[in-house]
């Protein structure tokens, strides 16, 4: 088995949201954390299911592999790392990824939910625990994808993918 090349590498990246049917369906849970000002209130409610939905919307583009609706998610300034260090900054440059990426039908990727957190309406985080496969073989990863929230929309700034030990 080898660590795959930056693209399988990257599709693994995109390929981190997980949530078929949202999140609570796969076991993860959603936390709200607010500000004084905010706690109880219904904006802080209405931010976590935009969050989840976001999720889902995520998930649904990387297993439907659509690049335009996983792209259409990302932040201008979006920044993804794959594994090894391999680095792409900007919307543009991960989307161009993306778009080779999901062309390819040659892996598959599990996506599970650990954890997700949103913050004051203004970030939020998801961990996925995945496990990337292509003809080198099975990679686990460790995928967060943090979150802002912009113009009434919620939109990956970080993609972060890291291997897991075993």
């Amino acid at each position: 088995m080898s660590i795959p090349t930056p693209l399988s590498t990257v599709l693994a990246t995109a390929l981190a949201a997980t949530l078929l049917t949202g999140v609570s369906a796969l076991g993860g849970s959603a936390v709200a954390v607010a500000s004084p000002s905010e706690r109880g209130g219904d904006r802080d409610h209405r931010c976590v299911r935009q969050f989840d939905k976001a999720v889902q919307t995520y998930v649904r583009a990387t297993d439907d592999r659509d690049a335009r609706g996983f792209n259409a998610l990302l932040h201008r300034d979006v920044t993804a790392v794959l594994p090894g260090g391999y680095t792409l900054i900007g919307a543009s440059e991960v989307a161009g990824f993306i778009d080779g990426f999901f062309a390819r039908n040659d892996w598959t990727q599990t996506l599970k939910v650990r954890h997700t957190a949103v913050a004051d309406c203004e970030t939020a985080s998801v961990l996925f625990d995945s496990v990337y496969t292509d003809g080198d073989g099975a990679v686990p990863l460790a995928i967060v994808i943090t979150w802002t929230y912009e113009h009434e929309q919620w939109k990956v700034l970080v993609d972060q993918n890291t291997v897991a030990d075993g």
